[in-house]
């Protein structure tokens, strides 16, 4: 599940907010503001990346905006408000989140958006085509061997 930053004027206060927002671009707020900083505008697959990215652009933006803060969460794709949250917060949300995304069947790093499937293997999911290969491989050469115990 993608996670985008950007800076906000939360309404109805005007108050500035750097969002990281779950859900890619559809579900964030609507009122961002045009990208200033390198990382804004972007979706990212690990949510420990874009609160990191966000703590960085908040603490830029606060040369311009003191009033500067950081919020996380999900819009369900409505127009919301995110609380504000202390940077220490927001990177323990985003390990919460990060805990919890689904992860490779066989290295373990995180599944992007398109990942691999082998039909033989179940409902085992790779991030890629070395590990749904390797898994097969490996798979294969344990029914071998059961197999060949057989006879």
């Amino acid at each position: 599940m993608p996670y985008v930053v950007t800076r906000q004027r939360q309404w109805p206060d005007g108050n500035p907010m750097v969002e990281v927002s779950v859900g890619g671009m559809d579900y964030t707020n609507p009122d961002a503001l045009s990208p200033k900083y390198p990382g804004e505008m972007e979706e990212y697959d690990s949510p420990v990346e874009a609160v990191q990215v966000a703590i960085r652009i908040c603490e830029q933006w606060r040369d311009d905006e003191p009033e500067a803060e950081i919020g996380v969460g999900s819009t369900l794709g409505m127009t919301m408000p995110f609380e504000p949250r202390t940077f220490a917060e927001a990177i323990a949300w985003a390990e919460r989140q990060l805990a919890a995304l689904p992860k490779c069947s066989r290295c373990g790093e995180l599944l992007p958006q398109k990942y691999f499937h082998v039909p033989e293997l179940d409902d085992e999911k790779f991030c890629r085509e070395f590990c749904a290969e390797e898994a097969y491989n490996e798979s294969m050469k344990y029914q071998l061997t059961e197999g060949e115990e057989e006879i």
